[in-house]
């Protein structure tokens, strides 16, 4: 830290030691080094700048400390409960990690197209929509321009060059379009960027392939590309990610279950423990 040092709290702020250097503040028993904020300034600054950042990190910590001893205090009758929580916490963390370090190298990440096609056709039935999915386009243009009519033939041309000539004009005027027609996406979340007031989305996919609404100021228009209604089967391709993940989940499951499984066995041989079950502990 230099030559800035801020002081709070009593006497023993004089303390030093060659491991932590400086105590800076001090709340109680609780001490706060001048170690312990190193690197959390950035370097260069001006001494004034340098010094505000300091009173600003060990005023955030002064107050943590305080409310931590007041919640020490307030709950000192609850200490059993939270010392087992405390452990459960610790358990759990060390577990994790211990897992996390011994699947390093055992856990196959690989999951081909053809085990992801597996799975999907296996388990159907746990892909269906609770809602409809579409491929859609939406843009919006100002109310009353003259070229309106010219502009949405060209937004529901079937034409490619039409289509590209209409997202340049509005990149140039800097209309407002939205292209989710590269991948499936939930009706519910397409019409949010369109005044919508039609009832069943699924009665509406049905009899529509195009809409248009026009308040004062825009002229909104929507075109469906393609959809799939509530009740049918997601596409493997929205639900690749998912079923990767759901693959390896089962991988990392039984993994672990291995790794339980060896070690209970061995403290068994070593006998490590010895369970006591009599029928008074029923």
């Amino acid at each position: 830290m230099g030559a800035l040092t801020l002081a709070a709290g009593c006497n023993k702020l004089n303390l030093y030691t060659f491991e932590k250097g400086e105590v800076i503040a001090a709340v109680g028993e609780r001490e706060l080094y001048d170690s312990d904020i190193a690197g959390m300034i950035e370097p260069g600054l001006p001494a004034a700048d340098s010094l505000a950042a300091l009173q600003s990190i060990v005023d955030t910590w002064v107050r943590k400390e305080i409310k931590t001893a007041a919640a020490e205090a307030a709950l000192s009758g609850h200490s059993r409960d939270i010392e087992e929580m405390v452990a459960q916490y610790r358990s759990a963390l060390l577990t994790y990690k211990y897992e996390q370090e011994w699947l390093g190298g055992r856990l196959d990440t690989t999951v081909t197209a053809e085990q992801i096609t597996e799975y999907y056709d296996t388990n159907r039935d746990g892909f269906r929509l609770a809602g409809p999915i579409v491929k859609a386009r939406i843009a919006r243009i100002p109310a009353g321009l003259r070229q309106s009519r010219k502009l949405e033939e060209m937004f529901r041309s079937e034409r490619e060059n039409d289509r590209n000539d209409f997202l340049n004009i509005c990149q140039k005027n800097q209309y407002r379009t939205y292209d989710f027609s590269t991948e499936w996406t939930d009706f519910g979340t397409v019409v949010q960027h369109i005044p919508f007031t039609q009832g069943s989305f699924d009665d509406f996919l049905r009899t529509r392939k195009y809409y248009k609404v026009e308040d004062d100021q825009y002229k909104y228009m929507m075109a469906i590309e393609t959809y799939r209604p509530t009740g049918d089967y997601s596409p493997i391709e929205r639900e690749t990610d998912n079923i990767r993940k759901i693959i390896l989940n089962k991988r990392r499951q039984t993994l672990l279950g291995q790794l339980e499984d060896s070690l209970y066995t061995a403290a068994e041989n070593d006998r490590l423990f010895e369970v006591r079950i009599r029928q008074k502990n029923l």
